[in-house]
């Protein structure tokens, strides 16, 4: 007589093999979480960049037509901060861009200014700010004190400016728990003195 050969696993099999896949699928969903936070932070770092090289394509757009005089007239450059202690780190650029020998038009005035975690401006002298950047911190140096935004060089009668912009994530990385932060430098040649 044939003895009958046994069918499917036995228990102890089972339960090995169910203990494995289980072990297996820990561990997949473990890279998964942290593939995920990974990429999360690279979004993040990527989004803080880009907020920080927008602001500066715009403040050094503007900044380089400051003394736009074609008519030369004697339109003025730039003024500077007049109170470098306080809370503000402010500039404003004039430019006579419709020729008319005045900075009144559209635009020809213009205050940029860094105030908490943002940066404002105000396209016509008398008009009201808009938020330009959110997210900028200036401290690149994480010592909780900010950075000024515009340094004139030479000062007091610069014939270049240098900006520095440093943004701030919104929320703390989550494979660092700390705020990403991206700084970006730019010199920009003046076209000729302060306006008096």
């Amino acid at each position: 007589m044939r003895a009958k050969s046994a069918a499917g696993f036995t228990l102890i099999e089972a339960i090995i093999s169910i203990s494995v896949l289980a072990i297996a699928m820990t561990a997949v969903s473990g890279m998964m979480v942290e593939s995920a936070k990974i990429n999360k932070s690279a979004q993040m770092a990527a989004e803080t960049q880009a907020n920080a090289r927008r602001a500066m394509s715009v403040v050094v757009k503007t900044l380089r037509r400051a003394g736009w005089d074609p008519k030369r007239a004697g339109i003025g450059t730039v003024a500077l901060d007049p109170d470098p202690t306080d809370d503000f780190s402010q500039i404003e650029v004039f430019a006579d861009l419709d020729q008319d020998m005045t900075t009144n038009g559209l635009d020809e005035q213009v205050l940029i200014r860094h105030t908490g975690n943002r940066i404002e401006w105000r396209r016509t002298a008398g008009g009201s700010f808009q938020v330009l950047a959110e997210g900028i911190s200036n401290d690149a140096d994480v010592d909780g004190l900010i950075e000024p935004m515009f340094v004139p060089v030479p000062n007091p009668d610069p014939t270049r400016i240098q900006v520095q912009i440093t943004a701030r994530s919104r929320y703390l990385d989550p494979v660092t728990r700390q705020f990403l932060r991206f700084t970006v430098h730019s010199d920009v040649v003046l076209r000729k003195s302060l306006w008096p």
